[in-house]
């Protein structure tokens, strides 16, 4: 099976460098950075290229290729309808042969064999020599009652932008170094409709991918425990393997009940902030009841995780007020709401979790989630997916700086 690939320009110095080394020496080098992008992707770090190309991005929002090889990750994360986005973004901006045989591989595997010729015979105008593109093009009218490209006109797919259309054939368009795009990592490709030009989308209310200049930054996946540790192996695997470091917000109970879970936390990164001790209803309480439940828990903290917690405080079951606010901010907390909850503690449906994180995904937005819920731990991996597939940077609360920390919800 084909799978898209990925591609770049890189000088012959590169070539036979350590990549992490030299995006860690040259951060600000989009060449550089796309080429250790490449690297995390043909190791099956998806995730991890997907952010490096993004930051990229940030320093040439012009590069074609960083385009294509976003859209190609996505391809193969299962996220079709994105990954069309990106192809077609790339094109608008420079015409690759490339870019058309991944958009081409894209069509084939949705059964659209017409578009997938109309793609190919848009990649072989550029460059009549290309290899791939001549086998796949025979693969698809082999196995098809569809004539080829040069038998019968291919008409252009109804959703694709005019101004990407090839106008006259390139030929002498330079050849990039191809690396292998190693196996799909895609468990199950997510069922779409036809991709839908701009107008229709904006017609239609349907949510454009965003692209370098309208998404990036960071957000705030946080946990709540105060309960059970049911889907806490799950969690953590998932935070694990995409490098995500998290707040949790624990209740002294939940950290006497699972202490080595609670350290656990602590040594892969995460950090762990206070959510009282008993997790009572706090909007009427005095400011010595508030006082005495979160020093009740710092104790826990103390004498089971050897270190108070992070100054962040999370009120049980959302019930604050301005009068408990600022009792919370004179015993030197920073009290944190959220802008999406997943409602996951419900236990409802996953994609209705998932849904909650996806339709309100914005810059800086705080993510509540729960220890102990089994759904949204099963959700979770397509959360992170789609947080960085949209370009954020998962932190943890502490990584913000004063000026963000007042915009805290």
């Amino acid at each position: 099976m084909l799978t898209a690939v990925f591609c770049f320009l890189v000088v012959a110095l590169f070539a036979q460098a350590n990549m992490a080394a030299l995006a860690a020496a040259y951060p600000q080098n989009p060449e550089v950075l796309n080429s250790y992008g490449i690297e995390l992707a043909n190791r099956g770090d998806l995730i991890g290229a997907i952010t490096v190309w993004r930051r990229a991005l940030d320093y040439d929002r012009s590069n074609v290729h960083l385009y294509n090889n976003i859209g190609s990750a996505l391809k193969r994360l299962g996220h079709d309808d994105q990954a069309y986005a990106w192809y077609a973004a790339a094109l608008q901006l420079k015409p690759v042969y490339w870019t058309y045989y991944n958009l081409a591989i894209l069509y084939r595997d949705r059964g659209q064999t017409r578009d997938a010729l109309w793609a190919l015979e848009q990649s072989l105008q550029l460059n009549p020599q290309f290899t791939q593109a001549i086998e796949l093009r025979e693969r698809i009218t082999s196995g098809t009652q569809v004539a080829t490209a040069g038998q019968q006109k291919v008409k252009v797919p109804e959703s694709f932008p005019a101004s990407a259309l090839v106008s006259k054939p390139l030929i002498n368009e330079p050849v990039p170094e191809i690396i292998p795009s190693g196996k799909n990592v895609a468990a199950t490709l997510v069922r779409i409709a036809k991709p839908q030009s701009a107008a229709v989308q904006k017609a239609s209310g349907a949510r454009p991918v965003p692209l370098a200049s309208d998404a990036g930054g960071q957000v705030f996946l946080t946990f709540d425990g105060g309960a059970t540790d049911a889907g806490f192996d799950s969690i953590l695997a998932s935070l694990s393997g995409r490098r995500v470091k998290c707040t949790f917000f624990l209740t002294g109970k939940f950290v006497e009940k699972y202490p080595d879970k609670s350290r656990r936390l602590l040594t892969e990164g995460h950090e762990i902030a206070n959510h009282s001790m008993n997790h009572p209803n706090m909007k009427n309480y005095t400011s010595e009841k508030i006082a005495a439940e979160i020093e009740a828990a710092e104790t826990s903290f103390a004498r089971i995780l050897g270190r108070r917690g992070a100054p962040f405080f999370r009120f049980p079951f959302g019930a604050q007020n301005k009068k408990v606010e600022q009792i919370v901010e004179d015993l030197g907390y920073h009290p944190v709401y959220w802008h999406i909850d997943t409602i996951d503690w419900r236990e409802d449906p996953v994609n209705t979790i998932i849904s909650r994180v996806d339709n309100k995904l914005r810059r800086n937005a705080v993510i509540l989630m729960h220890l102990g819920s089994k759904n949204g731990a099963k959700a979770l991996d397509r959360i992170l997916d789609i947080i960085t597939g949209r370009g954020y940077t998962l932190a943890r609360l502490s990584d913000l700086d004063a000026s963000q920390l007042a915009a805290l919800p």
